[in-house]
């Protein structure tokens, strides 16, 4: 797998930084993600998205074979982790990019 740059992304109206990426799966493709954000309360509470709300929006670069475009997104955050650069966001589209 190779190593993607962090980009300017935003996860609904949040700034930060952060890039999606197309990977093989038995089912088809699968779009995956990482967002990293200071507002750690923000991010929580989009994590805690239940069923039939509207679900985060991610915008930014999405690595798909050898193509960076740039892209917007409905998204599921899957993991959040503190980091020392703030809170990251690991996610997964529920949508074709």
């Amino acid at each position: 797998m190779s190593l993607y740059d962090l980009h300017e992304a935003q996860l609904n109206d949040m700034e930060g930084q952060g890039f999606a990426y197309s990977q093989k799966t038995v089912y088809g493709k699968a779009y995956k993600g990482v967002f990293f954000g200071e507002d750690a309360d923000t991010i929580e509470q989009l994590a805690e998205v239940e069923e039939g709300e509207d679900e985060p929006t991610f915008t930014g670069i999405l690595y798909d074979r050898s193509r960076e475009r740039e892209k917007s997104f409905s998204i599921n955050i899957t993991k959040v982790i503190s980091t020392p650069t703030g809170e990251r966001a690991d996610f997964v589209a529920t949508e074709k990019p």
